[in-house]
Parts: structure tokens; C-alpha cells; sequence
């Protein structure tokens, strides 16, 4: 808390004890390990490079033993982190069969990514990620894969193929989700690859595209989770030749045991 807070102060109060008592079991610390764990300067506290390296290696494991210790703790809720599709279109078929614990969604974010400093902070206990097999500290197992279709409007001159290439769809306006995101990312760079002239973007939320396609405004991409699951009115779904499209999803738990049990719910 100190590390973090950069001030003896302002971590005593974040943990309810005295300045003095801090400062106290501090100077304990240092005695003990044999180095200095904090230097001073104008702008605050801050770690030795000594302290630095025992943080390091220290942060990930009292997550995990503060997750064992809320995981025996009764009614546990297992906090999980999402995407936007997932979470409208996976999610609801499966946690129930995965919930031998209280499984929440309580986080959302466009690109999954973005979920692995909040497992390693612990504000959330598990999450799905896209396109990331493993990270240090965190325990991981892949969980499936996920092609994409183009959205189409149906009075559009591709509606009537039964598969198209990305080249095609490229000579229209792309309705794209943001700039940060994976499915933006991956279509720059096939643009970019093939030297294929910027066509017009629309930038859109992800729960937007595939009404902007159903008014004609261009053509998007919408992964098989929710192909499988909607008919959406003014929209046809085209297979993509040859994949060019698709994204691998891991399950990520700072628990063993708690990504054992949820890779099985989520399996069935």
C-alpha cells in the first residue's frame, strides 16, 4: 500500500493503523530482509530497486492468497471480466451450468486485453480473453474458437452470394468498432498487407453494426456467437472464404482449481 500510494501517510489510512505503526513495522521489514525497502525525495516515497524486485515478486502472490481466502469465504461471488459480444451472447447460455459459484459479469471491456491488469490487481477473479494464450502470475487454458461472417444488408448485391472473400467486402463502406479494439486492428492491417486503398470507415459500438447494416450503411463483421444465435431483420450472414477472420478465447482464473471448474461448466 505504501508502493502504491507513494506516501507512509496515505497507506496508514487506507488500512486503518497510525503513521507510527506503519512506519514501525516497516523499519521491522527492512531488518529482517537485510536492505532498505523505501527512499525519500521531493516528490514523495518511493521504492529502492531492491524494493522494486521483492514488489515484483511479491504482488502476484498475495493476490492469489487473498483470492483462497475470499474463495472459502461463503456465498463467493467469482467476478468475471468480458466483452461486449461475449457477454450478450455466450455468457447467458452457459453460467448457469458453469455456477457452482456465484458467477457475475462486473466488468465489460471492448477489448479483452485490457481485462489482465484488473485479474493481476484483483478486481476481478476471471475472465475470458481473446488472442492471448498465457500471462505470467495468471492461470489460463484455452476454451474455443470464434469465426467471424460478414453482415450484409440483404438489398446489398453481395446478399446473394453463399460465401465471399474480404477483398469483396472491402470495395464498401466498413462498419468497424473502435480504433483500440481487435476486430479494427486486424482489418487495418489486411488493408495494409494488401495494399488495398483505405476504404470509408464508420467507427460504431459494437451493439450498433449490425443495426447500421441493416439500414444500408455499409458492411460489418459479428462473430459466430451471435451469428448462431439471431435473425436479425435486414441483415444477411455470409461465411468468409477461407477464415481470414477468427479469434481464439482462453479462460483465465488466478485459481487452479476455480479454472478447472469453470473450463468444465463452460465445455458443456
Amino acid at each position: 500500500m505504501v508502493a502504491k500510494e507513494k506516501s507512509i501517510s496515505k497507506a496508514a489510512h487506507h488500512l486503518f493503523v497510525s503513521q507510527p505503526a506503519l512506519s514501525k513495522q516497516i523499519k521491522k521489514l527492512e531488518e529482517t530482509l537485510g536492505f532498505s525497502l523505501f527512499v525519500r525525495s521531493s516528490k514523495g516515497i518511493s521504492l529502492t530497486n531492491k524494493g522494486q524486485q521483492l514488489y515484483d515478486d511479491m504482488e502476484p502472490i498475495i493476490h492469489k492468497l487473498q483470492y483462497q481466502l475470499k474463495k472459502h469465504m461463503n456465498d463467493q461471488d467469482i467476478r468475471m471480466g468480458s466483452d461486449p459480444l461475449l457477454a450478450s451472447y455466450y455468457f447467458p447460455h452457459y453460467i448457469e451450468k458453469a455456477n457452482p459459484f456465484k458467477i457475475k459479469l462486473t466488468t465489460i471491456k471492448d477489448d479483452t486485453i485490457e481485462l489482465i491488469p484488473l485479474l493481476e490487481s484483483g478486481d476481478i477473479d476471471a475472465a475470458i480473453i481473446q488472442d492471448h494464450p498465457n500471462q505470467i502470475g495468471l492461470h489460463s487454458t484455452f476454451l474455443f474458437s470464434d469465426k467471424f461472417y460478414a453482415a450484409v444488408p440483404v438489398n446489398h448485391q453481395l446478399a446473394r452470394e453463399d460465401s465471399v472473400s474480404l477483398m469483396d467486402c472491402f470495395k464498401y463502406t466498413q462498419l468497424l468498432p473502435p480504433t483500440h479494439t481487435p476486430l479494427y486492428k486486424r482489418i487495418k492491417v489486411l488493408l495494409e498487407d494488401n495494399a488495398i486503398p483505405l476504404p470509408e470507415i464508420i467507427e460504431l459500438p459494437y451493439h450498433a453494426l449490425i443495426g447500421f447494416a441493416a439500414q444500408g450503411y455499409g458492411i460489418s463483421y459479428l462473430p459466430s456467437i451471435m451469428v448462431e444465435k439471431i435473425d436479425y431483420k435486414g441483415v444477411v450472414f455470409i461465411p468468409l472464404k477461407d477464415t481470414p477472420l477468427k479469434r481464439e478465447m482462453y479462460l483465465y482464473a488466478l485459481d487452479k482449481d476455480t479454472l478447472k471448474t469453470l473450463k468444465l461448466g463452460f465445455g458443456k
